[in-house]
């Protein structure tokens, strides 16, 4: 996802000091503008705004279904980061910020970085309830504690809608020595947290656990998932919008399955990170899923997000996208050879590629009907844009509308949008993630 508010942050300036990924550094003073009413104004504009966009390069017109999709007004968010302002400490964040407290009293605050500015977070709406009525059981416990209070330059909140939440705290340069644990233990009771991670130069330490579990997942058609988002590692923070997107997403895939006659009816799906759309997608819809992801840990928890939820006819491998593309992409098809990884049940990629050579005869062959993508900012490279043109159908999920356009020109020369979505993961800010559902021109 893309990183903090417009403004940058200035260089030395602890990352963990910037707006969580694209949202606005809303604090107490904001909070009132949080209403149902301005939200549905922000809404309408900045969709309204965002499909004017396409149209103009004409790439949905009057036949292309559009759909708008709402978050919460308020209290969305399960994954937010802070800079922590220590006033006993002279850091950088001293000089910066525009709100501190009295020189005289001794404070630990929350800050964030929004427009070039250093702000108090004392509130933050945007973040979960339970994020809300943890921050300041937090500031008060390190306030009080030398031992979790020296040195800290950060802290990194990771929730469900079920109030786990796990801590992650963010050190200059220091060890983690054996009082620190016994205090992160102590706070986790006092603020109801499930686990806390310390981090530090080539230090991580963890007291409880180091994820959540998000049971929430219910889809339109009654199905009911759980997943596991784990500490540093990406996860959907908005779970209005995850939902959403598994919504819209199954209901491209039925009209697929009308569509394309063939079958099995198979799905390639590049940049699968942690499986979240492919345990709704899987068994249901698709005969087979292939998942390709680079991240080794969002492999791992693919795979455990697939076997908890029981989804069958699904795999993940672990490969570089645009590598696999060259091997498999263009042929449409797969050839599973059965190598394993027996700890973690995660496929290797075996292609035609010398170095990657395995003599092991093939079990099965896919071929594969249809595409989903959910690239980085940066969207498709030339190579994968090409050959994806080729699927019978596609679905592209795309967190920059900007290189989504620059996509949709290539593969409007074959396909045609026949829906397109509004998902409104980062309310109240500039930034947009659509989606958009491509069939071939031709008959499928």
């Amino acid at each position: 996802p893309p990183e903090g508010d417009a403004g940058g942050t200035p260089r030395g300036l602890d990352s963990c000091a910037r707006s969580p990924d694209p949202v606005p550094a809303i604090t107490e003073m904001d909070e009132g503008e949080m209403t149902p009413e301005c939200y549905a104004k922000s809404l309408e504009k900045r969709s309204s705004l965002a499909f004017e966009d396409f149209r103009k390069l004409n790439l949905i017109d009057k036949d292309t279904k559009l759909q708008v999709f709402p978050s919460k007004h308020k209290h969305y968010r399960s994954r937010v980061g802070f800079g922590i302002y220590d006033s006993k400490n002279k850091n950088a964040y001293r000089q910066l910020l525009q709100n501190p407290p009295e020189d005289s009293k001794d404070y630990l605050c929350h800050v964030i970085w929004r427009d070039g500015v250093l702000l108090r977070a004392d509130r933050f709406p945007i973040a979960s309830e339970w994020i809300c009525k943890a921050m300041p059981l937090v500031t008060s416990y390190v306030l009080g504690c030398e031992t979790l209070r020296r040195e800290l330059r950060g802290a990194k909140y990771l929730g469900s809608s079920n109030g786990q939440l796990v801590l992650t705290l963010i050190y200059k340069a220091r060890k983690l020595e054996g009082s620190w644990q016994t205090n992160a233990a102590n706070l986790c009771k006092a603020a109801g947290l499930v686990g806390i991670v310390g981090r530090s130069k080539g230090v991580r330490v963890v007291v409880g656990a180091h994820f959540v579990v998000e049971d929430g997942v219910k889809l339109e058609d009654g199905r009911t998932f759980k997943y596991r988002h784990v500490e540093s590692s990406f996860s959907n923070p908005n779970l209005t919008m995850c939902v959403h997107t598994l919504n819209w997403l199954c209901s491209c895939s039925e009209d697929i399955r009308k569509r394309i006659a063939k079958r099995p009816l198979n799905l390639l799906e590049l940049y699968c990170g942690s499986g979240n759309h492919t345990v709704a997608l899987a068994g249901k819809f698709f005969d087979e899923i292939l998942g390709v992801e680079i991240d080794k840990k969002l492999v791992d928890f693919a795979q455990h997000n697939l076997k908890v939820n029981d989804a069958h006819g699904a795999r993940i491998i672990k490969a570089d996208s645009q590598r696999f593309c060259r091997q498999v992409l263009r042929k449409r098809q797969w050839q599973i050879t059965g190598v394993s990884d027996e700890k973690n049940e995660t496929l290797d990629f075996r292609s035609s590629d010398p170095d990657l050579k395995d003599n092991s005869p093939p079990k099965q062959v896919m071929d594969f009907s249809a595409v989903l993508v959910d690239p980085p900012r940066a969207g498709l490279d030339k190579f994968t844009c090409e050959n994806v043109g080729t699927y019978p159908a596609l679905l592209y999920v795309s967190c920059n509308p900007e290189a989504l356009k620059r996509d949709m020109k290539e593969l409007g020369k074959t396909h045609r949008a026949i829906r397109f979505a509004f998902l409104d993961h980062f309310p109240y800010t500039k930034h947009v993630e659509c989606a958009v559902y491509m069939v071939k021109k031709a008959p499928l």
